[in-house]
């Protein structure tokens, strides 16, 4: 009986999706080689086949699944297979439960849905241990998404000269390539960039440590010098000791920012009229050799450099960073501490006099999670713990 509460208890669902500017069939082509798929899907290791046939229903094969320091066999088999519209699984080792792909056609190419019914094995816990489970299985595969997207545009595309070369990175609406010996960032829905340039050059003739902007061949792309190094983000999963140290320099980023002025005709968010970068934290600060590089201007803006220390404030106590597995965990662990130390450097007095207002304006993203969005209308009420 005890066993079957907590296999009762420890079952979840999770769903995740994204647009591919892809046909189905051509995304299709590529999943439904089962074999491949390790090629987007950053926690599987390995796939070995136990059945002759290696497509169709009734093909099994043993995946091995690696998600931080947990490692196991997977074993599955293909139990609906619907070309090109819906591929199903049932999982039958340690993890247990259903998985399935839906591609939907859009006017644009197509909405791949990833869904999973899973129940888990005895060491991630009962209840207790369900949703840190469950966020960071949720996290792993928006990032295999974002994985199976450049890899469907990498098929579609080779570099040629100074044509946009491998993929080096991946955003909700954008993507950053190689070009030449500098990287080029691209809006993958027609957005314009012109205002994320024309920010970059203004701060950095100011002093401010921004991207160099090489040119801008369209309005839907940017070239900006290559720079190397980790973000803030990727050191503090690496070494989190260093968090007293990343909190005084984020918090001096934010300061400098501050005495630079902003355009005038550029938006306003708040009072005062220094440049608000709005999404100045760890995962936007490059540590390149030569001193810490904010990037992702998009969001650039005129108001107040508390306001915009506030901004960062909502960001780390609501949103977990979507970017490495390693990287969530220390940023779960510690993310509470990290906001709370910046609220001290900088100001708590200037910073919560401006919570409400940045609240606000974070939950004008419409791409919030539902659990950040109600993070957000807590911290702003006084209720997040």
């Amino acid at each position: 009986m005890q066993a079957d509460i907590d296999r009762a208890i420890t079952g979840m669902g999770i769903e995740v999706s994204i647009d591919i500017p892809a046909a189905p069939q051509e995304v299709w082509d590529y999943v439904a080689d089962l074999a491949s798929n390790v090629e987007w899907m950053a926690d599987a290791q390995s796939i070995d086949f136990t059945s002759a046939r290696t497509e169709g229903v009734g093909t099994t094969f043993e995946c091995v699944t690696k998600i931080g320091p947990l490692k196991t066999t997977d074993k599955l088999e293909v139990t609906e297979w619907d070309p090109p519209n819906t591929l199903g699984i049932t999982h039958r080792g340690a993890v247990t439960g259903t998985g399935r792909f839906a591609l939907e056609p859009i006017e644009d190419g197509t909405r791949f849905t990833w869904s999973e019914d899973l129940t888990l094995p005895w060491y991630f816990g009962s209840r207790a241990g369900q949703q840190p489970a469950s966020l960071v299985l949720e996290r792993v595969w928006r990032k295999n998404l974002r994985n199976l997207r450049a890899r469907m545009l990498e098929r579609q595309q080779g570099p040629t000269g100074h044509e946009p070369g491998p993929l080096l990175g991946m955003g909700r609406d954008s993507e950053m390539r190689a070009y030449g010996p500098h990287i080029i960032r691209m809006s993958l829905r027609g957005r314009d960039l012109s205002h994320e340039a024309a920010a970059m050059r203004h701060v950095r003739a100011h002093g401010f440590p921004a991207p160099e902007v090489i040119e801008q061949p369209d309005n839907h792309s940017v070239v900006m010098a290559r720079l190397t190094g980790p973000t803030m983000l990727d050191e503090l999963a690496a070494k989190p000791w260093l968090l007293t140290r990343h909190v005084k320099g984020l918090a001096r980023l934010h300061r400098l920012l501050g005495d630079v002025p902003a355009p005038g005709n550029w938006a306003k968010v708040s009072g005062g009229s220094s440049v608000v970068h709005l999404d100045l934290q760890p995962d936007n600060v490059k540590l390149t050799p030569d001193g810490p590089v904010v990037i992702d201007w998009s969001n650039a803006a005129a108001g107040d450099a508390a306001f915009d220390a506030a901004s960062t404030y909502v960001r780390l106590r609501t949103a977990a960073p979507d970017n490495h597995a390693a990287a969530r965990a220390v940023i779960n662990a510690f993310r509470t501490r990290f906001a709370r130390a910046f609220l001290k450097e900088f100001g708590a007095d200037a910073i919560l006099s401006h919570l409400r207002a940045a609240a606000d304006l974070r939950l004008l993203d419409r791409n919030l999670h539902p659990n950040e969005r109600e993070a957000v209308f807590a911290l702003a009420r006084g209720e997040l713990d």
